[in-house]
């Protein structure tokens, strides 16, 4: 069953760079902080959203394997994009000595919860579609 698809995945991505910059705001708004990368920022979170939901859409071509190494194998793939692409950029620019903490936390929170809505989601049409053979099997 394919949850993302080309005609939902531009308004997928759009929803979860929303949710995740108004979070990054409260967030940054609750400590006081001041972002004077804001606009490098925003196109990251932009990016990763792209990336992250690409990722995930993969689950429907992996679903011959097991479960945990899926999930498990997605997110290390997603951070080790996310890793790279900060080690290419400090060949171009000096990186914060935290870039790669302060990366990994920021990425990692926003897809476990994208991850968890994504397979509840998925386990739930998997669940109905299931409900609705059985009706169909026992009407017959």
């Amino acid at each position: 069953m394919k949850l993302i698809n080309r005609s939902n995945f531009i308004s997928i991505v759009c929803v979860s760079f929303t949710l995740i910059v108004c979070g990054k705001l409260l967030f940054e708004k609750s400590l006081g902080f001041t972002d004077i990368y804001y606009t490098e920022n925003i196109f990251t979170c932009l990016g990763i959203s792209v990336l992250a939901t690409a990722i995930l859409s993969l689950h429907y071509y992996l679903q011959r394997f097991p479960f945990v190494p899926v999930v498990v194998g997605q997110y290390l793939l997603l951070i080790g994009v996310v890793f790279a692409a900060i080690w290419i950029g400090g060949h171009f620019t000096e990186n914060a000595p935290s870039a790669y903490r302060d990366m990994f936390v920021s990425v990692t929170i926003p897809y476990v919860v994208g991850a968890i809505v994504y397979y509840v989601s998925f386990f739930m049409q998997i669940r109905k579609a299931n409900q609705v053979f059985m009706n169909l099997d026992g009407e017959e």
